[in-house]
C-alpha cells in the first residue's frame, strides 16, 4: 500500500472508530437502566412482599405492615398508581386495627384485606 493510500485508510479508520465510540458512550449508559421511578416502585414491591408474608407469618402485625407501608408509599413520586395504593393502604390500615381490637373475626379481616386488594389490582391494570 502506498502511503497516500495508507493516510487515507487511516483517516478513515479513525473517523469511524471516532463514531462508534461517541454512539457507544451514549447508549451504554443506557443499556439496563430504568427510571428513578420504576427503581423505586421495585424496591417498594420487594419490600412490601417481604412485609406481606412476615404479617403472614405473625411475625409483623397487620397494622404495622400497612403503617409502614404508608410511610414508604407518601415518599415515592407523585403518580396516579400511588394515590391509588395509598388510599387502599388507608383502608386495610383500618380493617387491620379493627381486627387487632377484635372487633371482626380473622376470617372477615381476610375477606376484606381480598376485596381490597383486588379492587386496587382492578384499577392499576
Amino acid at each position: 500500500m502506498k502511503p497516500r493510500e495508507q493516510n487515507s485508510a487511516l483517516s478513515v479508520s479513525v473517523l469511524f472508530l471516532s463514531r462508534f465510540l461517541t454512539a457507544l458512550a451514549v447508549v451504554v449508559p443506557l443499556w439496563g437502566c430504568s427510571s428513578p421511578r420504576d427503581n423505586a416502585w421495585d424496591e417498594f414491591s420487594r419490600w412490601h412482599d417481604g412485609a406481606h408474608a412476615q404479617a403472614q407469618a405473625g411475625s409483623l402485625s397487620w397494622s404495622d405492615l400497612y403503617k409502614q407501608s404508608f410511610d414508604r408509599l407518601t415518599a415515592l413520586p407523585s403518580s396516579y398508581q400511588q394515590d391509588r395504593r395509598l388510599e387502599n393502604t388507608v383502608l386495610l390500615l383500618s380493617a387491620a386495627r379493627k381486627f387487632e381490637s377484635n372487633e371482626i373475626s380473622a376470617q372477615q379481616f381476610a375477606l376484606q384485606r381480598n376485596d381490597i386488594e383486588t379492587q386496587l389490582q382492578a384499577r392499576l391494570h
